[in-house]
């Protein structure tokens, strides 16, 4: 028996189980993708996953409970993604990693055209939780040191996690703490470049009563984490380190004894104090230390390409449109995808071909990801 006669026979055993009134002859499905309507009746859900293990591709076993859906179709859940196995992946700087993004992607994230080849800006930093702030979870006990990676893009975000890279939900790149605006990159390649006329266009977006904070805050955001341009970003310290508020130390010195200009400030109504160290002969922020929030320690910043390996790891919505169920179920499998077939009228799509999907072809989505195709009745 060869490979695609042993792949036949695994796909029958599972559209068996799932389906054994549907008539599908699978054993034409991978070597000629035969153009035939596999299933006759309306709202059937065929899902299919894929677990990858020893080199392999193996397909899943489908004995998830159903699950009704609007019109009385059913659908079963995929095979979870993987375990991850050997050492927990950890920083380009070597710090391990958290096991979960920390603002994981739940709804499809549609990426502008040419996301892969786009710029973005790359973050790496090592952090100590603060005695008084949040509680850590298992894995961040409190005290320790835990690192942080990953890329911001115009629509599309990752952070590397010990588990590999996520997708996650970010659409804006610089949210001040305690105020009510974000900062698309269209605003931020908007701002001024020179101290004074920045700082004018940053109170421009306030509130009367919350602007010369808000103004610090987003002074300092800018001058560390947020996708701005060195021109910007130099700017925005000497904004920072202008205004009245805000103490400023030199030769100060960050946790790793980098030497550079601290710049101290209350933050809040109450004792919290904010200190941001920043090598102004480099134009970089070394550190932020927080008397709540812990320590940030900059490792890395700076705008480049995306790994490929990291843009891999999200999911693509393939095209479905004029596939057949085989083809449609086989593209399924091959993305990790649990997919709903839906009887829809159409007088332009011929009978057993998928009109559309959703999410739409292109959509960026995670394992196990639920999509629903469209299939042609007919007219």
């Amino acid at each position: 028996m060869n490979n695609d006669e042993q792949f036949a026979e695994v796909l029958r055993s599972q559209v068996n189980r799932v389906a054994p009134t549907i008539d599908v002859d699978v054993t034409h499905v991978v070597p000629v993708a035969r153009r035939r309507r596999a299933a006759r009746i309306g709202g059937m859900t065929l899902a299919m996953g894929l677990v990858l293990g020893g080199g392999a591709w193996a397909a899943t076993t489908l004995d998830a409970p159903g699950t009704a859906l609007p019109g009385g179709s059913m659908t079963t859940e995929v095979e979870p993604s993987p375990e991850p196995s050997g050492s927990p992946v950890a920083s380009s700087e070597g710090a391990p990693l958290t096991e979960t993004p920390t603002y994981p992607a739940v709804e499809p994230v549609v990426p502008p055209e040419g996301w892969r080849d786009a710029t973005y800006f790359h973050v790496v930093t090592r952090g100590t939780p603060g005695q008084a702030g949040a509680e850590p979870g298992p894995e961040a006990p409190l005290g320790s040191s835990l690192g942080s990676e990953s890329w911001y893009g115009n629509g599309v975000n990752f952070e590397l996690t010990a588990n590999g890279p996520a997708l996650m939900a970010l659409g804006d790149h610089i949210n001040i703490d305690g105020h009510s605006l974000t900062y698309t990159w269209a605003d931020l390649e908007a701002l001024p470049t020179e101290p004074e006329p920045l700082q004018d266009a940053l109170l421009s977006r306030y509130f009367p009563g919350e602007r010369e904070e808000a103004v610090r805050d987003a002074a300092a955001r800018l001058a560390t984490q947020a996708p701005a341009s060195p021109e910007l970003r130099a700017a925005a310290w000497e904004l920072l380190t202008s205004l009245a508020d805000v103490e400023v130390e030199q030769d100060a010195r960050d946790s790793e004894n980098r030497r550079g200009t601290a710049a101290t400030y209350q933050y809040g109504d109450d004792d919290r104090v904010r200190t941001v160290i920043y090598d102004e002969a480099r134009n970089l922020p070394l550190e932020t230390q927080d008397t709540k929030h812990g320590t940030d320690v900059y490792l890395t910043t700076e705008f480049t390409d995306l790994p490929a390996e990291v843009a891999d790891s999200a999911i693509e919505i393939p095209d479905f449109t004029a596939m057949t169920v085989e083809d449609a179920g086989v593209a399924c499998q091959q993305a990790h995808l649990t997919c709903t077939f839906e009887d829809t009228r159409s007088n332009t799509v011929p009978e057993g071909t998928i009109i559309s999907s959703d999410p739409a072809a292109g959509a960026l989505v995670t394992w196990g990801a639920m999509v629903t195709l469209q299939l042609s009745t007919g007219s």
